[in-house]
């Protein structure tokens, strides 16, 4: 998002040839040459079909639709929340995230990654004293960048 996308066409013909730029099928103002660089895109430009037609004296033609995806990089909606469990007891966090799929995701216990803990939810194995104070966070990325959680505290009692 709010990165531009260019599109251009190579076409041949008698000069002078004439171009018009359209986005879903409606011609977008002042785009008139071989090539047309979006403004900075937003999420609802996802999908948005991208056609040019090329015109001389002799007649016109239209392009294919060339397709644009905007990626959008992961949002937490939703943070992890502290938990308070009894020594020997498991405790869960869980985070709600956006953004365009998929959404990896890379638990963390103070600062650490935990192997295997890639889901939107983790459950750590049977807690102990030791583990009062643990702070936990999730990394949540995909193609368009990544976000780290707030930290959750566990305590133990």
């Amino acid at each position: 998002m709010g990165q531009t996308a260019t599109f251009s066409v190579t076409a041949t013909g008698s000069a002078p040839l004439h171009y018009q730029w359209r986005k879903n099928g409606a011609d977008v103002p002042g785009a008139t040459n071989s090539s047309y660089t979006t403004p900075g895109t937003v999420a609802a430009d996802n999908g948005s079909l991208f056609s040019v037609v090329v015109s001389n004296s002799a007649g016109s033609v239209t392009s294919n639709n060339a397709t644009l995806t905007v990626r959008t990089p992961p949002t937490i909606t939703t943070q992890p929340a502290d938990t308070t469990v009894r020594a020997g007891q498991k405790a869960k966090f869980s985070v709600t995230a956006t953004g365009t799929a998929p959404l990896n995701y890379q638990w963390t216990k103070n600062g650490a990654n935990i192997t295997g803990a890639t889901k939107a939810s983790y459950t750590t194995p049977p807690t102990t004293a030791a583990d009062n104070g643990a702070l936990f966070a999730v990394i949540v990325s995909n193609l368009a960048g990544s976000v780290t959680s707030n930290n959750a505290i566990l305590t133990v009692r």
